[in-house]
């Protein structure tokens, strides 16, 4: 089981930064439109009822959530199952909470969170 949580977090993170990144390069070029083409962009997101500050914000949480999620990996290796837990189901519910749209690519860290404490949980329960 401790290999199948490593292997979803160290995916989700990979993911999840992916995502960062690219949500950072597409507002960083933004920077080198003209005025009328960032306003244009803008109103289009803003149709879509996106805010570009909240993607910025989530984009950086996204980047956080790959570290977290390699720490979360790490701490799985070491049998710290409840601590890998709570960083991977964090790292995978906060940017969601400012960008609806990153479940897609952080639902890998929360499906490995939640299987650190089903393992954490099972093990607990099970007799030695």
């Amino acid at each position: 089981m401790k290999i199948a949580i490593v292997i979803l977090a160290v995916l989700g993170a990979i993911a999840a930064g992916f995502l960062g990144v690219k949500w950072l390069g597409d507002l960083s070029a933004l920077g080198n439109m003209s005025e009328l083409q960032r306003m244009a962009v803008r109103s289009a997101a803003a149709a879509q009822g996106q805010s570009l500050d909240k993607m910025g914000a989530a984009a950086f949480l996204l980047i956080l959530a790959f570290l977290a999620g390699l720490a979360g990996a790490f701490f799985t290796l070491k049998n710290r199952l409840p601590l890998a837990g709570g960083l991977l189901v964090g790292a995978g519910l906060v940017p969601v909470l400012i960008q609806p749209q990153a479940v897609v690519f952080t639902f890998l860290l929360i499906a490995a969170g939640g299987l650190a404490f089903f393992s954490h949980a099972k093990k607990k329960g099970s007799p030695s």
